[in-house]
């Protein structure tokens, strides 16, 4: 599902909002001209009918119908006016901001057809002048339409849409402040306190917070103080029974309780390890190196000595990868001591571009033990099996540095390959 931030989902939500008002105020607007105008034309058909008439209260009349007789010249009004309405003998036109209503000229009758001549000397009387209609007056209106009242209502309502997403916009980036103050303390390693800046849910959601971290704080440094004292008080006695095994005279059971705490003391930095991986606190520092130089490396941290059954398949170019060096060389390790534990033959290493696969005979890893994200995940823990950590501590390792480890049994033989992302994987450089 694609992200949408909350700032952007509001802020678009209003933007559309305040949109849709501002054009129903401008529709409602433009209704209100139009009916003004069709109320104004009625005037002007009321106010024609009392111009015609001569008595003393016409203008009065006039004046309260809103209207009065103009003296703008008629020809000027007809064509530069704008004609808004009209009937069969009048014209409502618009000129410089003002109504005015312009009674048209009727078109000129045809020419009367000629009387049938009654005789060669017959004379006809000349035709009698049309006599002139009385000229309709013009029309001006005097009322003004102010429209303030629809803009101080729009005025009014903008406002306050801006007031609300002002407020609601105010709160959501006090929100995003505490995202960021939750992400910071992620990042220390020291409990710092959200400042609370009001009391409202914002504010209690910050103090809830804080109460949460500071018992998360001082859990974490139980933790930290625990794990320092109980491996301070085993390093201990480790060291005094090597010390202790060398001076026995049996050779057998010196060799057998330097085995015993050998093991004792790899349990322990194992146990240091999944530690700082499970509360991730092991920082990357991720640089460019050789594979094979990495190999090398994780060679040399096996604690066997019979690492001359690990075979690398010869390679014509050096793949470059990203990774932390002693981290990654870690799980390396863990891999080829894993594989070396469980078989007598060789161990074969193949390094590509891509990935690295540590392949050695051996029985299929049952299902239930499959999940390298769990540690302990054995049934049952024998002397010679371990305690399973091995393939988790590879595993972590391998997804901190965002690749993939996968496994795979074929032809009796076991796979674990690393697959390195196509991001993280450079160009090949010879060797």
């Amino acid at each position: 599902m694609r992200k949408i931030s909350i700032v952007t989902l509001i802020s678009s939500f209003f933007a559309l909002t305040l949109v849709v008002i501002n054009i129903a105020l401008v529709i409602e607007y433009k209704r209100q001209i139009s009916d003004l105008q069709f109320f104004t034309f009625q005037r002007f058909m009321m106010a024609m009918k009392v111009a015609f008439h001569n008595d003393a209260e016409k203008e009065a009349t006039l004046s309260k119908l809103g209207v009065r007789i103009s003296t703008k010249d008629k020809h000027t009004l007809l064509t530069e006016g704008e004609k808004l309405l009209e009937d069969p003998f009048s014209d409502m036109v618009m000129y410089e901001k003002k109504l005015y209503f312009v009674h048209r000229d009727p078109p000129h009758p045809p020419p009367p057809p000629p009387p049938p001549s009654l005789g060669f000397n017959e004379e006809f009387p000349p035709p009698l002048p049309m006599k002139r209609m009385h000229e309709p007056p013009i029309l001006e209106n005097i009322e003004e339409f102010s429209p303030y009242r629809l803009w101080i209502l729009g005025g009014v309502i903008n406002t306050l849409l801006f007031l609300f997403f002002w407020i609601v916009l105010r709160k959501l980036l006090r929100l995003r402040h505490l995202k960021r103050a939750i992400h910071t303390f992620g990042d220390t390693k020291k409990f710092q306190a959200i400042g609370v800046e009001s009391e409202d849910e914002l504010g209690e959601i910050a103090s809830e917070f804080n109460l949460a971290m500071e018992k998360i704080h001082l859990l974490k440094e139980a933790r930290t103080l625990f794990l320092r004292n109980i491996l301070h008080e085993l390093k201990t006695p480790i060291m005094k029974g090597k010390i202790l095994s060398n001076s026995l005279e049996n050779v057998k059971q010196q060799t057998q309780l330097e085995r015993i705490f050998e093991r004792l003391e790899t349990l322990l930095g194992e146990m240091v390890k999944v530690e700082k991986l499970s509360s991730n606190e092991w920082v990357l520092e991720a640089k460019e190196y050789r594979l094979v130089d990495v190999l090398d490396h994780a060679m040399d941290l096996l604690l066997v000595s019979d690492t001359k059954r690990i075979h690398i398949q010869p390679q014509e170019l050096a793949p470059l990868v990203n990774v932390d060096f002693e981290l990654f060389a870690t799980a390396i390790k863990n891999l080829l001591d894993n594989a070396l534990k469980h078989t007598t033959e060789r161990v074969e290493v193949d390094l590509c571009a891509d990935s690295i696969s540590v392949c050695s005979y051996g029985e299929k890893i049952p299902k239930e033990r499959l999940d390298f994200s769990r540690a302990f995940n054995r049934a049952m823990e024998g002397a010679s099996s371990g305690l399973g950590l091995g393939l988790y501590i590879a595993n972590a390792i391998v997804a901190k540095h965002g690749f993939e480890l996968s496994y795979l049994h074929t032809e009796g033989q076991n796979y674990f390959t690393i697959h390195f992302r196509p991001k993280e994987v450079e160009k090949n450089s010879p060797r």
